[in-house]
Protein backbone atom coordinates (compact mmCIF):
# COMPACT_ATOMS: atom_id res chain seq x y z
CA UNK A 1 0.00 0.00 0.00
CA UNK A 2 1.04 3.69 -0.84
CA UNK A 3 0.58 7.03 0.80
CA UNK A 4 0.11 10.45 -0.62
CA UNK A 5 1.99 13.49 1.21
CA UNK A 6 0.82 16.66 0.21
CA UNK A 7 2.70 19.79 1.19
CA UNK A 8 0.41 23.04 1.83
CA UNK A 9 3.09 25.84 1.99
CA UNK A 10 1.27 28.62 4.15
CA UNK A 11 1.63 29.84 7.57
CA UNK A 12 -0.01 32.40 9.34
CA UNK A 13 3.20 33.30 11.28
CA UNK A 14 6.75 31.69 11.04
CA UNK A 15 7.88 30.29 14.03
CA UNK A 16 11.04 30.41 15.65
CA UNK A 17 12.46 27.20 15.25
CA UNK A 18 11.22 26.27 12.18
CA UNK A 19 12.90 25.64 8.67
CA UNK A 20 10.64 23.82 7.05
CA UNK A 21 9.39 25.00 3.12
CA UNK A 22 6.52 27.72 3.83
CA UNK A 23 4.98 31.54 2.92
CA UNK A 24 3.30 33.63 5.38
CA UNK A 25 1.71 35.17 2.56
CA UNK A 26 -1.87 33.21 1.44
CA UNK A 27 -2.15 35.68 -1.91
CA UNK A 28 -1.21 32.14 -4.20
CA UNK A 29 -3.38 30.27 -2.21
CA UNK A 30 -6.05 29.76 -4.53
CA UNK A 31 -3.27 28.96 -7.32
CA UNK A 32 -1.14 27.12 -5.47
CA UNK A 33 -4.31 24.33 -4.90
CA UNK A 34 -5.05 24.71 -8.87
CA UNK A 35 -1.18 23.76 -9.69
CA UNK A 36 -1.61 20.79 -7.25
CA UNK A 37 -4.57 19.36 -8.91
CA UNK A 38 -2.47 19.54 -12.09
CA UNK A 39 0.39 18.12 -10.43
CA UNK A 40 -1.76 14.91 -9.10
CA UNK A 41 -2.92 14.69 -13.01
CA UNK A 42 0.78 14.72 -13.99
CA UNK A 43 1.89 12.32 -11.81
CA UNK A 44 -0.83 10.03 -11.93
CA UNK A 45 1.46 7.16 -12.84
CA UNK A 46 3.88 7.57 -10.23
CA UNK A 47 2.03 5.08 -7.86
CA UNK A 48 1.25 1.70 -9.13
CA UNK A 49 -0.67 0.22 -6.01
CA UNK A 50 -3.72 1.01 -4.32
CA UNK A 51 -2.96 4.67 -1.86
CA UNK A 52 -3.77 3.70 1.81
CA UNK A 53 -3.00 6.97 3.57
CA UNK A 54 -2.99 11.38 2.62
CA UNK A 55 -1.38 12.74 4.84
CA UNK A 56 -1.40 17.17 4.50
CA UNK A 57 1.20 18.41 6.06
CA UNK A 58 3.12 21.88 5.58
CA UNK A 59 3.21 24.91 6.65
CA UNK A 60 -0.13 24.94 8.18
CA UNK A 61 -2.85 22.86 6.02
CA UNK A 62 -5.63 23.96 8.21
CA UNK A 63 -5.16 27.71 6.29
CA UNK A 64 -7.46 25.23 3.57
CA UNK A 65 -11.33 25.19 3.63
CA UNK A 66 -13.25 22.47 3.57
CA UNK A 67 -13.99 22.95 0.16
CA UNK A 68 -10.35 23.14 -1.18
CA UNK A 69 -9.27 19.95 1.22
CA UNK A 70 -12.20 17.80 -0.91
CA UNK A 71 -11.31 19.42 -4.68
CA UNK A 72 -7.32 17.84 -3.89
CA UNK A 73 -9.07 14.54 -2.70
CA UNK A 74 -11.23 13.58 -5.11
CA UNK A 75 -8.43 14.80 -7.55
CA UNK A 76 -6.29 11.83 -6.13
CA UNK A 77 -9.75 9.30 -6.18
CA UNK A 78 -9.84 10.39 -9.70
CA UNK A 79 -6.22 9.64 -11.22
CA UNK A 80 -5.53 6.77 -8.09
CA UNK A 81 -6.63 3.51 -6.39
CA UNK A 82 -7.97 4.10 -3.21
CA UNK A 83 -8.22 2.50 -0.06
CA UNK A 84 -7.66 4.90 2.86
CA UNK A 85 -7.67 3.94 6.11
CA UNK A 86 -5.97 7.14 7.32
CA UNK A 87 -6.05 10.67 6.11
CA UNK A 88 -4.44 13.10 8.27
CA UNK A 89 -4.61 16.93 8.30
CA UNK A 90 -1.85 18.82 10.40
CA UNK A 91 -3.96 21.88 12.08
CA UNK A 92 -3.05 25.14 14.49
CA UNK A 93 -5.52 25.06 17.51
CA UNK A 94 -6.91 28.66 16.47
CA UNK A 95 -7.53 27.20 13.41
CA UNK A 96 -9.83 24.58 14.87
CA UNK A 97 -13.50 26.38 15.35
CA UNK A 98 -16.16 25.03 15.80
CA UNK A 99 -17.36 25.74 12.35
CA UNK A 100 -14.24 24.48 10.61
CA UNK A 101 -14.27 21.54 12.34
CA UNK A 102 -17.83 20.63 11.79
CA UNK A 103 -17.18 21.54 7.67
CA UNK A 104 -13.91 19.12 7.84
CA UNK A 105 -16.37 16.19 8.55
CA UNK A 106 -17.65 16.44 5.32
CA UNK A 107 -14.18 15.69 4.15
CA UNK A 108 -12.56 12.72 4.14
CA UNK A 109 -9.80 13.55 6.83
CA UNK A 110 -10.35 11.42 9.58
CA UNK A 111 -7.44 12.01 11.76
CA UNK A 112 -5.58 15.38 13.17
CA UNK A 113 -2.75 16.38 13.96
CA UNK A 114 -2.39 19.49 16.52
CA UNK A 115 0.56 21.91 16.33
CA UNK A 116 0.38 22.33 19.98
CA UNK A 117 4.17 22.93 21.09
CA UNK A 118 3.68 23.94 24.42
CA UNK A 119 1.22 24.48 27.49
CA UNK A 120 3.06 27.54 28.62
CA UNK A 121 1.87 30.21 27.13
CA UNK A 122 5.74 32.00 27.78
CA UNK A 123 7.07 29.84 25.53
CA UNK A 124 4.61 30.11 22.40
CA UNK A 125 4.86 33.69 22.60
CA UNK A 126 8.75 33.05 22.74
CA UNK A 127 8.02 30.28 19.45
CA UNK A 128 6.11 33.11 17.48
CA UNK A 129 2.87 30.97 18.09
CA UNK A 130 -0.50 32.07 17.20
CA UNK A 131 -2.35 30.68 20.21
CA UNK A 132 -2.47 30.05 23.85
CA UNK A 133 -2.65 27.16 26.47
CA UNK A 134 -6.18 27.21 26.45
CA UNK A 135 -6.95 27.28 22.80
CA UNK A 136 -4.92 24.75 22.72
CA UNK A 137 -7.33 22.39 24.94
CA UNK A 138 -10.26 23.75 24.19
CA UNK A 139 -9.45 22.38 20.47
CA UNK A 140 -8.25 19.58 20.92
CA UNK A 141 -11.47 18.70 22.97
CA UNK A 142 -13.67 20.01 20.23
CA UNK A 143 -12.02 17.24 18.06
CA UNK A 144 -12.96 14.68 20.21
CA UNK A 145 -16.38 15.30 20.48
CA UNK A 146 -16.15 15.76 16.19
CA UNK A 147 -15.09 12.19 17.03
CA UNK A 148 -11.33 12.67 15.05
CA UNK A 149 -8.63 10.92 15.84
CA UNK A 150 -6.09 12.83 17.78
CA UNK A 151 -2.57 13.45 17.65
CA UNK A 152 -0.90 16.40 19.12
CA UNK A 153 3.04 17.54 19.27
CA UNK A 154 5.14 19.03 21.87
CA UNK A 155 8.62 20.34 21.85
CA UNK A 156 11.44 19.63 24.34
CA UNK A 157 14.86 20.52 25.10
CA UNK A 158 14.08 24.50 24.70
CA UNK A 159 16.52 26.99 25.81
CA UNK A 160 16.49 27.42 30.13
CA UNK A 161 13.65 24.53 30.56
CA UNK A 162 13.94 22.68 33.50
CA UNK A 163 13.15 18.70 34.13
CA UNK A 164 10.41 19.94 36.74
CA UNK A 165 9.01 22.16 33.51
CA UNK A 166 8.57 19.35 31.08
CA UNK A 167 7.36 17.38 33.58
CA UNK A 168 4.30 19.99 33.52
CA UNK A 169 4.04 19.81 30.20
CA UNK A 170 3.64 15.92 30.37
CA UNK A 171 0.94 15.98 32.90
CA UNK A 172 -0.94 18.81 31.13
CA UNK A 173 -0.65 16.47 27.06
CA UNK A 174 -1.87 13.26 29.84
CA UNK A 175 -4.80 14.93 31.15
CA UNK A 176 -6.23 15.43 27.41
CA UNK A 177 -6.56 11.75 26.84
CA UNK A 178 -5.64 11.65 23.01
CA UNK A 179 -4.21 8.40 21.36
CA UNK A 180 -0.92 9.51 19.97
CA UNK A 181 1.89 11.95 21.26
CA UNK A 182 4.69 13.13 19.35
CA UNK A 183 7.32 14.92 21.31
CA UNK A 184 10.56 16.33 19.60
CA UNK A 185 13.93 17.83 20.49
CA UNK A 186 14.24 21.38 19.86
CA UNK A 187 16.91 21.73 17.07
CA UNK A 188 18.81 24.70 16.30
CA UNK A 189 18.42 24.63 12.23
CA UNK A 190 20.22 27.51 10.33
CA UNK A 191 18.52 30.84 8.98
CA UNK A 192 15.50 30.53 11.59
CA UNK A 193 15.00 32.83 14.39
CA UNK A 194 16.24 30.84 16.80
CA UNK A 195 19.57 30.32 15.16
CA UNK A 196 19.87 34.33 15.32
CA UNK A 197 18.69 34.84 18.54
CA UNK A 198 21.85 32.02 19.74
CA UNK A 199 24.28 33.36 17.64
CA UNK A 200 23.52 36.25 18.97
CA UNK A 201 23.84 35.22 22.71
CA UNK A 202 20.32 35.82 23.30
CA UNK A 203 19.18 32.56 24.12
CA UNK A 204 21.30 29.55 24.90
CA UNK A 205 20.55 25.70 23.73
CA UNK A 206 19.98 23.17 26.29
CA UNK A 207 22.77 21.14 27.20
CA UNK A 208 22.79 17.36 25.86
CA UNK A 209 22.48 15.53 28.93
CA UNK A 210 19.50 17.66 30.21
CA UNK A 211 17.42 17.12 27.23
CA UNK A 212 18.18 13.75 27.00
CA UNK A 213 16.87 13.39 30.57
CA UNK A 214 13.98 14.94 29.44
CA UNK A 215 13.83 12.31 26.21
CA UNK A 216 13.94 9.57 29.19
CA UNK A 217 11.55 11.68 31.46
CA UNK A 218 8.47 11.50 28.38
CA UNK A 219 9.31 7.53 28.04
CA UNK A 220 8.78 6.71 31.45
CA UNK A 221 6.06 9.23 31.60
CA UNK A 222 3.79 7.86 28.80
CA UNK A 223 4.84 4.63 29.01
CA UNK A 224 3.58 4.22 32.97
CA UNK A 225 0.14 6.04 31.12
CA UNK A 226 -0.08 2.90 28.63
CA UNK A 227 1.16 4.51 25.62
CA UNK A 228 3.78 2.82 23.24
CA UNK A 229 6.55 4.45 22.61
CA UNK A 230 7.20 2.69 19.21
CA UNK A 231 9.63 5.08 17.21
CA UNK A 232 11.84 7.79 18.71
CA UNK A 233 9.80 10.58 18.38
CA UNK A 234 6.21 8.83 18.67
CA UNK A 235 3.82 7.91 21.29
CA UNK A 236 0.71 5.77 20.97
CA UNK A 237 -2.03 3.50 22.57
CA UNK A 238 -1.67 0.74 20.89
CA UNK A 239 -3.67 0.50 17.69
CA UNK A 240 -3.62 4.06 17.21
CA UNK A 241 0.49 4.52 15.91
CA UNK A 242 0.83 6.98 13.05
CA UNK A 243 -0.19 4.76 9.50
CA UNK A 244 1.21 7.28 7.17
CA UNK A 245 4.40 7.97 9.40
CA UNK A 246 4.63 4.05 9.89
CA UNK A 247 5.48 3.42 6.47
CA UNK A 248 7.58 6.06 5.71
CA UNK A 249 9.82 3.90 8.43
CA UNK A 250 8.88 0.89 6.49
CA UNK A 251 10.16 2.63 3.02
CA UNK A 252 6.53 1.65 1.53
CA UNK A 253 6.11 3.95 -1.55
CA UNK A 254 4.77 7.70 -1.24
CA UNK A 255 3.96 10.11 -4.10
CA UNK A 256 4.76 13.79 -2.39
CA UNK A 257 2.73 16.88 -4.12
CA UNK A 258 3.42 20.42 -3.23
CA UNK A 259 6.56 22.71 -3.73
CA UNK A 260 9.68 20.98 -1.73
CA UNK A 261 7.65 17.57 -1.09
CA UNK A 262 9.83 14.30 -1.53
CA UNK A 263 8.23 11.31 -3.28
CA UNK A 264 10.12 7.88 -3.46
CA UNK A 265 9.61 4.28 -4.81
CA UNK A 266 11.52 1.20 -5.11
CA UNK A 267 15.14 2.47 -6.61
CA UNK A 268 13.86 6.04 -6.95
CA UNK A 269 14.11 9.26 -4.94
CA UNK A 270 12.19 12.75 -6.21
CA UNK A 271 11.18 16.21 -4.90
CA UNK A 272 9.58 19.18 -5.64
CA UNK A 273 11.11 22.65 -6.28
CA UNK A 274 10.75 24.61 -2.59
CA UNK A 275 9.41 27.97 -4.53
CA UNK A 276 5.94 28.43 -4.69
CA UNK A 277 6.08 30.84 -7.45
CA UNK A 278 8.40 28.59 -9.59
CA UNK A 279 6.38 25.45 -8.59
CA UNK A 280 3.36 26.98 -9.98
CA UNK A 281 4.42 28.50 -13.12
CA UNK A 282 5.90 24.82 -14.08
CA UNK A 283 3.19 23.41 -13.39
CA UNK A 284 0.33 25.26 -15.31
CA UNK A 285 2.99 24.92 -18.24
CA UNK A 286 2.67 21.40 -17.76
CA UNK A 287 6.53 20.29 -16.75
CA UNK A 288 7.24 19.02 -13.30
CA UNK A 289 9.19 20.77 -11.06
CA UNK A 290 11.12 18.08 -9.67
CA UNK A 291 14.38 16.35 -9.08
CA UNK A 292 15.03 12.90 -9.04
CA UNK A 293 17.80 10.38 -8.51
CA UNK A 294 18.19 6.39 -8.43
CA UNK A 295 19.24 5.36 -5.75
CA UNK A 296 22.46 3.25 -5.43
CA UNK A 297 23.01 0.04 -3.54
CA UNK A 298 24.66 1.92 -0.54
CA UNK A 299 21.62 4.49 -0.14
CA UNK A 300 19.30 1.66 0.00
CA UNK A 301 21.09 -0.13 2.34
CA UNK A 302 21.63 3.40 4.69
CA UNK A 303 17.90 4.45 4.25
CA UNK A 304 16.95 0.29 5.45
CA UNK A 305 19.00 0.77 8.31
CA UNK A 306 18.46 4.43 9.33
CA UNK A 307 14.87 3.81 9.16
CA UNK A 308 14.72 0.40 11.12
CA UNK A 309 16.75 1.49 13.77
CA UNK A 310 14.36 4.21 14.43
CA UNK A 311 11.62 1.93 15.66
CA UNK A 312 11.06 -0.30 18.80
CA UNK A 313 10.50 -3.31 16.10
CA UNK A 314 14.33 -2.88 15.11
CA UNK A 315 15.91 -4.07 11.71
CA UNK A 316 15.54 -7.48 11.07
CA UNK A 317 19.04 -8.73 9.74
CA UNK A 318 17.33 -11.79 7.30
CA UNK A 319 15.66 -9.10 5.65
CA UNK A 320 18.65 -6.90 5.02
CA UNK A 321 20.41 -9.59 3.97
CA UNK A 322 18.30 -10.59 1.37
CA UNK A 323 18.60 -7.32 -0.36
CA UNK A 324 22.30 -6.46 0.32
CA UNK A 325 24.79 -7.41 -1.56
CA UNK A 326 27.32 -10.09 0.38
CA UNK A 327 30.06 -8.45 1.00
CA UNK A 328 28.29 -5.18 2.24
CA UNK A 329 26.59 -7.63 4.54
CA UNK A 330 29.17 -9.34 6.19
CA UNK A 331 30.86 -5.61 7.07
CA UNK A 332 27.33 -4.82 8.76
CA UNK A 333 27.35 -8.17 10.58
CA UNK A 334 31.19 -6.58 12.06
CA UNK A 335 29.88 -3.48 12.36
CA UNK A 336 26.76 -5.35 15.01
CA UNK A 337 29.45 -7.17 16.56
CA UNK A 338 31.53 -4.20 17.61
CA UNK A 339 28.39 -1.86 18.35
CA UNK A 340 27.14 -5.06 20.98
CA UNK A 341 30.81 -5.06 22.27
CA UNK A 342 30.07 -1.28 23.06
CA UNK A 343 26.39 -1.44 24.47
CA UNK A 344 24.82 1.00 21.91
CA UNK A 345 23.13 -2.16 19.72
CA UNK A 346 21.52 -5.35 21.11
CA UNK A 347 20.04 -8.29 19.45
CA UNK A 348 17.34 -10.84 19.98
CA UNK A 349 16.79 -13.59 17.38
CA UNK A 350 17.53 -12.00 13.76
CA UNK A 351 16.57 -8.04 15.38
CA UNK A 352 19.12 -5.82 16.00
CA UNK A 353 18.08 -2.48 18.17
CA UNK A 354 18.93 0.34 19.61
CA UNK A 355 18.38 -0.04 23.86
CA UNK A 356 15.70 2.51 24.40
CA UNK A 357 18.50 4.01 26.77
CA UNK A 358 20.66 4.88 23.82
CA UNK A 359 17.63 6.18 21.51
CA UNK A 360 18.43 9.91 21.94
CA UNK A 361 21.43 9.24 20.42
CA UNK A 362 20.21 7.24 18.11
CA UNK A 363 21.16 8.91 14.92
CA UNK A 364 24.91 9.01 16.34
CA UNK A 365 24.61 5.27 16.85
CA UNK A 366 23.20 4.55 13.14
CA UNK A 367 25.85 6.57 11.66
CA UNK A 368 28.13 4.14 12.38
CA UNK A 369 26.83 1.26 10.20
CA UNK A 370 26.46 3.68 6.98
CA UNK A 371 28.57 3.02 3.91
CA UNK A 372 30.20 5.84 2.72
CA UNK A 373 31.54 4.85 -0.79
Amino acid sequence: MAGVYIHIPFCHKACTYCDFHFSVSLKNKAALVDALLKEIELRKSFLDEPVSTIYFGGGTPSVLNADEINRITEKVAEHFQLALTEVTLEANPEDLTPAFLQSLRKTVVNRLSIGIQSFNNERLQWMNRSHTAEQACNAVQRAKDEGFDISIDLIFALPGMTLHEWEEQLLKASSLQVPHISAYSLTLESKTAYAHQVKNKKVQELNDSDAEAQFLAAHDFFSAKGYHHYEISNYAISGKEAKHNSSYWLQAPYLGLGPSAHSFKRQLRCWNVANNNSYIKSVEQGILPLTCEELQTKDTFNETVMTALRTAVGLNIKTLEKKTPHEMFQQFLKDVSLQKQKGWIEQKGDVVFIPLVHWYKADSVISEFFITH
